[in-house]
């Protein structure tokens, strides 16, 4: 079957200036999808879940299945104290020196960000600092040349950045909450109008501490058919439910093995929220037990499929970029609001710039 650009302008309501092929050029329903693709608003995107729910392989599926349709820059953020990403997506290690919770990366990046807004302690840049007109953004189109890009691994139009783990010196002594702080400001600082920003997010209902939780225009919460699964589910979806956001939140069944498993899940969640089921795969037994590569090639269609449906799902999204920034506002007064935090910084609701708008361009 082939579609015309006529057919896919009309479609999605394109201008010509989107149209590169000569006019009655026909394609392949592939093209389609990359066209299409690179049309559309672009999204965040998050992938959680309990501590060995297959998050992250999902996440990396997910990331390459996406780059390898678009010539759209496809930027993921590994939060997960593992950091499995980099390696799943075929990047050698990040060192420690590289994670961008380090000391050194976290003080440049949040420099930047700040850009000419007057504050002089690095301090009062906290988690939930919100972008300004005289703030610094990250677009996804240029990430490699900003202070940022240089802490990540790049390969073609994808790119992967590692939050950080835990060091020798933080033991008994950190919490990790502390090390995602900068990824929430580098969250709330990106324009992803022209790329896919795609998050292995820390496992269970972390992202409630902060921002987090507030990032995202697709939380997909990966839940296997277990009980220990399903209470994590529960207590995710109670949580986003009492923060606003449940609506973004929709359910993933990882390491199905039958009919069972899929009556089990369905037995606990409402079919509304199930985008669908990730079966047992051997190509993933395959990268688990010998170290395989992960190539999406190499999954069985039906996961093929799960990846697809995904992407079909965010693609339906409507830009949500103004409304991530409204919830990001009312996180930020609450957090400025409180005692502790006035007496340090004084009254940093005055961060908030209302008149601050996602451009399009």
């Amino acid at each position: 079957m082939t579609i015309s650009f006529a057919m896919i302008a009309e479609r999605l309501n394109l201008s010509k200036s989107h149209i590169t092929q000569s006019k009655g050029e026909k394609l392949t329903i592939l093209q389609c999808e990359v066209v299409v693709l690179n049309a559309i608003n672009n999204m965040k995107i998050a992938f959680v879940g309990k501590g060995g729910s297959g998050k992250s392989t999902l996440c990396a599926s997910f990331a390459l299945y996406v780059s390898s349709l678009t010539t759209k820059p496809v930027v993921v953020f590994d939060a997960d104290l593992n950091i499995h990403a980099p390696k799943l997506l075929g990047f050698l290690p990040i060192p420690f020196d590289k994670h961008i919770s380090a000391p050194g990366p976290t003080d440049e990046i949040k420099k930047w960000l700040i850009g000419k807004n007057d504050i002089k302690n690095l301090g009062a840049f906290r988690k939930s600092t919100p972008p300004t007109q005289k703030s610094n953004l990250v677009r996804l189109e240029s990430i490699q040349n900003t202070p940022l890009g240089k802490y990540g691994l790049h390969r073609g139009n994808l790119s992967v950045f590692a939050v950080g783990t835990y060091q020798e010196e933080d033991i008994g002594a950190s919490c990790y909450h502390n090390n995602l702080a900068i990824l929430e400001s580098i969250l709330s600082h990106t324009d992803d109008a022209h790329g896919y920003v795609v998050t292995d997010m820390v496992a269970g209902v972390d992202s409630f501490a902060g921002t987090l939780h507030a990032q995202f225009d697709l939380t997909c919460l990966i839940v296997e058919p277990t009980m220990r699964s399903i209470e994590v589910y529960i207590k995710y979806i109670d949580l986003a439910n009492e923060a606003g956001v449940a609506e973004s939140v929709r359910v993933i069944g990882n390491k199905i093995r039958n009919q069972k498993d899929i009556d089990f899940i369905k037995s606990h969640i409402p079919s509304q929220k199930i985008i669908g089921f990730f079966t047992d795969d051997e190509h993933i037994r395959d990268i688990d037990q010998n170290g395989a590569l992960l190539s999406v090639a190499k999954l069985n269609p039906d996961n093929q499929n799960i990846l697809k449906t995904i992407l079909e799902l965010v693609d339906s999204l409507p830009d949500n970029r103004q409304l991530r920034l409204g919830k990001i506002w009312e996180i930020h007064r609450k957090y400025s609001n409180q005692v502790h935090i006035k007496n340090l910084y004084g009254n940093l609701n005055l961060q908030i710039d209302e008149s601050f708008v996602f451009s399009d361009t």
